[in-house]
């Protein structure tokens, strides 16, 4: 019975060992997501934001309004490209362990 648990404590310090190392990876990835050429936004895997560049052109009381519309956009475009690469590798983990694909497992 031990040994099964023993087994069980192997696999799972595997599977640690590999989500900490896509973690780091997915630290140092860079995501760039542009709005035309009015703002850009620089996130990693994980969600986060590494600088915005707005161009100078557009920074004048008359665009405020739509220039924090862009912003927004453009943020939340960019989180969700950096979700969908963090959630990519996971499901790559998943499937080098041969984990069940369970919703929220990772």
């Amino acid at each position: 019975m031990f040994e099964n648990f023993g087994n069980i404590m192997d696999m799972v310090k595997n599977i640690q060992s590999n989500v900490n190392y896509v973690q780091e990876k997915l630290q140092t990835e860079r995501i760039e997501v542009s709005s035309g050429d009015a703002v850009k936004v620089v996130i990693n895997g994980q969600q986060n934001i590494l600088a915005i560049e707005i161009s100078s052109k557009y920074l004048t009381p008359e665009n405020a309004s739509l220039l924090q519309d862009v912003l927004v956009s453009t943020v939340n475009g960019a989180l969700a490209k950096s979700r969908e690469l963090q959630q990519a590798a996971m499901d790559k983990i998943a499937s080098e362990l041969n984990l069940p694909k369970i919703p929220g497992l990772f």
